[in-house]
């Protein structure tokens, strides 16, 4: 790892990386009653219950407050982050509290693009092979269409086989991982995670080609933490 490693995001990855972080664990109402605050200019009323983990709602339109908790609180705030359309400036103060690291705005050094590039605080990490990520996290729906389309260019059949294709809205094609063969039933862990023998370690059968979201796993030290990995420790 770099000293100070850092990942550059378009302001459409940088929304779906926030977006992604709120999914991924349960509501973080101190969280996003800070990030109300941040991207609000008038139009978003928010008010907490004491010991309570939820949130009281109003935006423009809306003819009274909604309470919003668990699940929908977490879709309501991917709304309100999407409708708001923050320049960098803003999302780089969204990005920041919500990955607890400095982010700022940035453009691609390729292509110009404007977005935000973010500090991970991956320094000094370091796999342990415990294989947590893959037994407890559930990424049965961050598979890509560009991970199902490398793995057809490369003949990977025996990865293919444990996706499930889906018509969305009769459009788009949506992807699953790891569906049983030949059944609509998601399996219980990765199919490709193998225990090293002897050793409390486990290992990748397919690490070569393991879809972005596991070779991405932890994006930041924030995420290794929420999700019990001991990358960084002794």
């Amino acid at each position: 790892m770099l000293e100070k490693d850092s990942v550059f995001l378009t302001m459409e990855q940088a929304i779906s990386a926030v977006c992604l972080d709120f999914r991924q664990y349960e509501s973080q109402v101190l969280l996003f009653s800070e990030i109300i605050g941040v991207l609000s200019k008038g139009d978003i009323i928010a008010r907490r219950e004491m010991g309570k983990e939820g949130i009281w709602i109003r935006r423009t339109g809306d003819r009274k407050m909604r309470w919003l908790e668990g699940p929908q609180l977490i879709d309501g705030m991917c709304d309100i982050l999407s409708d708001s359309r923050p320049d960098p400036s803003v999302l780089a103060a969204v990005c920041a509290r919500v990955f607890q690291t400095r982010a700022f705005p940035d453009k691609d050094p390729t292509t110009g693009q404007p977005g935000i590039r973010i500090l991970t605080g991956m320094e000094g990490f370091t796999c342990r092979q415990c294989g947590k990520c893959c037994q407890r996290l559930d990424y049965h729906n961050e598979v890509t269409a560009g991970d199902v389309a490398y793995w057809e260019q490369a003949g990977r059949s025996d990865v293919l086989e444990w996706v499930g294709a889906f018509e969305k809205d009769g459009q788009a094609t949506i992807y699953r991982i790891w569906m049983k063969p030949g059944t609509r039933t998601v399996a219980e862990t990765c199919p490709f995670l193998q225990k090293i023998s002897d050793e409390n370690k486990w290992i990748c059968r397919i690490h070569d080609v393991k879809p972005r979201i596991c070779r991405e796993y932890p994006v930041s030290r924030k995420h290794a933490v929420m999700t019990g990995c001991p990358g960084f420790g002794n």
